[in-house]
């Protein structure tokens, strides 16, 4: 009898289509009767572990570096044309780009080899964005005339549009990633330019909030497509949560310690104390919601800025023995080591406490894993 791994690889192979993977799946887990007719086929069900797909074998590392080794000497081509070099450095990155797009053609959309096409779309990606900028240097900023709010829009928009068509044309689940933070960045540009930085700063931490929001949106609604993780979108799904935590995370930070860091009166060992206090809170929220979803890439994510925030709260307070930082250390350790080792059987005292939405039925069900 196959197994998972063989039924993925005839997925990527074009032997079977995802639906027809998902079909069979079904009927295995059937005794006969219809699976859908049972009321607890939800449960009784086992959805697929969250890990996304980088390699098949060590030959997918192999053929990885030898294109990142192509991107690097490439990206130091450029430092050989003179900087007056005016439509040549405008063109070159855009070269490089199409150099890429055709990589893409033979080992994304042809081999479907996962872990190339990920540096493949972000080499792409950045010669992209570099060749827009070089033009934006070279036919704007050159001139006498300052460039007006829309010209950045503008450019922003056409990043967005070709980080899209790499998105449309391969259906890369790591590309998703790309294209949403590019209409993250152009929304944001559009809102700078309607609205003007002095107006918008001060609002600034609820726009990327807002953000965050919209991308974790996205990634659930990637999630609710997919609840048994046996499809693409599953991976869609996992890198769209990967960047929506630290965005979250950040506005969320930024909003509760500002208050904090503003007193000048205030000592700065409470000061610290309260900021760590609120960085283990938010981790555990974090916590909580990533068990409800089952995804821990956005666990992950978040721990990641938490990580970042502390490390900001040591240099900038020059934390030495502060006894809440141990315990905060302690208790992340001691909270990521129980979701490591018990996650399933945490997921099911949670969802037992919790009311029955009907939302939580879109969601991976709780597996006695």
């Amino acid at each position: 009898m196959l197994n998972e791994t063989q039924l993925s690889e005839a997925v990527k192979k074009g032997i079977i289509s995802e639906a027809q993977l998902a079909d069979l799946k079904q009927l295995a887990n059937s005794d006969g009767s219809s699976v859908a007719s049972r009321p607890d086929a939800h449960s009784q069900q086992l959805a697929e572990d969250e890990a996304p797909r980088f390699f098949r074998s060590f030959n997918d590392l192999f053929i990885g570096l030898g294109v990142a080794i192509l991107g690097y000497a490439l990206n130091y081509s450029f430092s050989l044309t003179p900087s007056s070099g005016g439509m040549m450095t405008v063109a070159m990155p855009f070269v490089a780009a199409a150099v890429f797009w055709l990589l893409g053609e033979w080992l994304t959309a042809r081999r479907r080899i996962n872990f190339p096409s990920i540096i493949i779309a972000l080499f792409f990606t950045y010669f992209f964005v570099l060749g827009l900028g070089n033009g934006y240097e070279t036919f704007f900023l050159g001139d006498s005339s300052k460039p007006g709010p829309y010209a950045m829009v503008a450019l922003c928009g056409l990043g967005m549009l070709g980080v899209g068509a790499f998105f449309a044309r391969f259906k890369l689940p790591f590309a998703v990633l790309l294209f949403a933070g590019s209409i993250a960045i152009f929304v944001f540009a559009l809102l700078l330019a309607v609205v003007g930085k002095d107006a918008l700063t001060p609002h600034l931490r609820w726009v990327t909030l807002s953000i965050g929001l919209c991308v974790f949106v996205a990634a659930m609604w990637f999630d609710t497509k997919d609840p048994m993780r046996t499809k693409r979108t599953s991976d869609q799904g996992f890198w769209l949560h990967l960047l929506a935590a630290p965005i979250i995370t950040h506005s969320v930070l930024w909003t509760s310690l500002q208050p904090i860091i503003s007193p000048a009166d205030a000592a700065p060992e409470t000061q610290a104390n309260l900021m760590v206090m609120i960085v283990l809170g938010l981790f555990v929220l974090f916590s909580i919601v990533a068990l409800i979803i089952d995804r821990r890439a956005m666990l992950i994510s978040s721990l990641g800025y938490a990580a970042a925030a502390l490390g900001y709260i040591i240099y900038k307070f020059e934390i030495e023995g502060n006894l809440a930082l141990v315990l905060t250390l302690l208790l992340i350790a001691a909270i990521i080591l129980s979701l490591g080792t018990g996650w399933y059987g945490l997921r099911r005292a949670l969802f037992a406490m919790l009311p029955s939405f009907s939302i939580f039925k879109n969601l991976p069900p709780v597996t006695a894993k």
